[in-house]
């Protein structure tokens, strides 16, 4: 427990040392979303969704890089520290709290600009669309958590990332886009069942492998 104290302290300190990079994902996705708006100020709800997870993928890369982009002589300090699975799960949930942060600010800069589907006007729609959102982010930040852990043992080589990134992503992709496009369409949590549970698979899936890994990976 109290290694686990030290742990979140110092990711704590970390984050308040780094805020400008909220901001700067914040402004990134306030850019992005503008862009988006100023090419197809009304979309269709397929290319609206699109559209909005492409913007938050690309923050959850950005994040994932970032957290696992540190000098070699802190992970050796860090590994006298913490054993390395229980750095990767920190570092995992860093990335979770950025991904989730960008994912609500598109969501809301998106109801804003374009509104929402005409099938999704109601509360409870929104609270599908949220939580289909909300759960898909959780898997996209720990898929790249994964791929960027990797990488960050080759040098934090982000042309690596990308290419480890790319397999592991088409499943989550193809869930995410299943569970948000049936929230969107205003269907029963009856029918969203399902792929939100397949949310949560693709989400503890690489944390998972990530644990199992990460003690041979960064063993000193």
């Amino acid at each position: 427990m109290k290694r686990w104290w030290k742990l979140g302290q110092w990711a704590v300190r970390a984050d308040v040392r780094r805020g400008a990079d909220y901001l700067q994902f914040l402004l990134f996705t306030a850019v992005a979303t503008y862009l988006v708006y100023q090419m197809v100020p009304a979309p269709s709800p397929s290319v609206w969704l699109a559209l909005l997870w492409v913007v938050v993928l690309f923050s959850a890369m950005q994040a994932a890089f970032r957290a696992f982009h540190e000098p070699e002589a802190l992970w050796s300090y860090l590994n006298q520290l913490v054993r390395p699975e229980e750095l990767f799960w920190v570092k995992s949930a860093q990335i979770a709290v950025h991904t989730l942060t960008t994912a609500a600010a598109a969501l809301l800069l998106f109801a804003l600009f374009f509104g929402l589907p005409d099938s999704a006007q109601t509360i409870g729609a929104a609270a599908k669309i949220g939580t289909a959102l909300g759960l898909g982010s959780l898997a996209l930040a720990a898929t790249m958590s994964f791929t960027s852990a990797l990488a960050s043992r080759a040098g934090s080589n982000p042309t690596l990332m990308a290419t480890l990134s790319l397999p592991l992503l088409m499943p989550t992709v193809l869930v995410v886009r299943r569970a948000s496009s049936l929230a969107a369409a205003n269907q029963e949590w009856s029918e969203l069942a399902m792929p939100l549970f397949g949310e949560l698979v693709v989400w503890a899936l690489p944390l998972a492998l990530g644990s199992v890994l990460m003690p041979y990976l960064w063993k000193q």
